[in-house]
């Protein structure tokens, strides 16, 4: 390693050797080349206007940084460390990266992240939200409190081979921003549905499909005979039911202080 320097050797530039003795120059020019040969190798950073320009290349070897001169000739810019592979930089290939990737905030009509559509991808929406935009429209964004679908854009689950979907959509207006939590396990009969109990809480209950009859007639009202599962008569309601009605072994009817259960 070497690195050439003021030493009476040269005027303005440390790269352009006094006149001289031819050994003189020799020597000068010796230690020039040995500078290129090495990148101006040497602990620390090159100091003085002698040992400077814009452009110039120099490698530290305490840190075995390679660094850069910038184009103001003020200050050295890091390239990469020379005792690693491809300077410790992340190839175009790929790799793992050990620090944090950081980038600007974009916008829904310039996403900071994109995938060659420079209007489909990622920004960021404001503190703590990430929003995806589409050909310039922001869709959807995430938050602390989940995903959130924009402008009445679908949930959609597809079939199979992905020909078909079903999806849910949210209605034009709302006047209230309400969440709805799904019961904990599937339904214990089948053909229950889900209920509401008007606070956003749903549960399994049995389908309310009134009377039946002939055609369209409208007169049955119908019931099961024997409970086999534990039951609670919904607070502050009242339930009824046609008798003969019986409770399986183990099971348990539970009616509140407020409620009552009337067999007819």
């Amino acid at each position: 390693m070497a690195r050439v320097s003021s030493t009476g050797k040269e005027t303005a530039s440390n790269f352009s050797p006094d006149n001289g003795t031819g050994l003189a120059v020799r020597n000068a020019m010796k230690d020039i080349f040995e500078a290129l040969r090495t990148v101006n190798s040497a602990s620390g950073d090159p100091s003085g206007a002698a040992n400077l320009a814009a452009y110039q290349m120099h490698i530290d070897s305490d840190t075995n940084l390679l660094k850069i001169r910038n184009s103001g000739n003020s200050a050295f810019v890091t390239l990469g460390n020379v005792s690693q592979t491809n300077l410790g930089l992340l190839p175009l290939s790929g790799g793992t990266m050990t620090g944090v990737l950081a980038g600007s905030a974009g916008s829904a009509s310039a996403p900071s992240l994109h995938f060659g559509d420079s209007t489909t991808g990622l920004f960021k929406k404001a503190s703590n939200q990430i929003g995806l935009t589409f050909a310039g429209t922001e869709k959807a964004f995430f938050d602390q409190n989940g995903l959130t679908l924009q402008a009445q854009s679908d949930l959609r689950f597809a079939d199979s081979d992905s020909s078909h979907y079903v999806g849910f959509q949210a209605p034009a207006t709302v006047g209230t921003s309400l969440t709805w939590t799904l019961p904990a396990t599937d339904a214990a009969v089948s053909g229950y549905a889900l209920v509401s109990d008007a606070s956003g809480t749903l549960s399994w209950a049995a389908a309310g499909g009134g009377a039946v009859g002939n055609g369209t007639d409208e007169i049955f009202w119908e019931n099961d005979q024997t409970i086999t599962g534990d039951y609670s008569i919904t607070n502050n309601k009242n339930a009824g039911s046609f008798g003969p009605i019986t409770i399986n072994s183990g099971v348990t009817v539970t009616v509140g202080a407020g409620e009552t259960w009337t067999v007819v």
